[in-house]
């Protein structure tokens, strides 16, 4: 009997979700599981600015991140009014940091905007400063009208209009 509760627990803990080399696996066993999560972040006069929804979230007491799988994030813009979409960020799994609202995104990370999509396998949208950065050292493929780009340390807007990038190798498509 002695065998089939530590069988048992084995079980139970490895069923709640934590993968191994997440980060939050040092943070021991979540407080809170969410499914369907949602959040939306709004600017002081109440605006929406973007909108996460994540099929799963998990919350530790101890850490300000909330850690997000398989999520999207749709960044707006405020327009006559109205609140416009200027892009839409997917990816495999990320954080979203409480307190500054850094959202970290890895795993098969795309952005897609009116003209332009982006690529790589880590980005951080700056809530403060409301611009996505690349790692340095993860490279970036941006595509815009058949122009292919690759390039590193990417710094870009919400809507990917204005993009900065070092070490930059194109490809035009006919």
């Amino acid at each position: 009997m002695r065998h089939g509760w530590i069988g048992f627990f084995l079980i139970f803990f490895v069923s709640c979700g934590l993968k191994e080399g997440q980060p939050e696996k040092t943070l021991g066993l979540p407080n809170f599981l969410l499914s369907d999560f949602q959040y939306v972040s709004v600017n002081t006069s109440g605006e929406r600015e973007w909108e996460l929804r994540a099929s799963e979230a998990a919350m530790y007491q101890n850490s300000d991140d909330v850690f997000i799988y398989n999520f999207t994030v749709a960044f707006y813009r405020r327009s006559n009014g109205m609140d416009v979409l200027d892009s839409v960020l997917s990816a495999n799994k990320g954080q979203v940091n409480k307190k500054t609202l850094l959202v970290i995104a890895e795993g098969r990370v795309k952005i897609l905007a009116s003209e332009t999509s982006l690529e790589t396998e880590r980005i951080q949208w700056d809530n403060t400063k409301k611009l996505f950065f690349s790692e340095p050292g993860i490279p970036v493929v941006v595509h815009r009208r058949g122009v292919d780009l690759w390039g590193y340390n990417l710094v870009a807007d919400a809507s990917l209009k204005e993009i900065r990038m070092e070490n930059i190798d194109a490809k035009i498509q006919q």
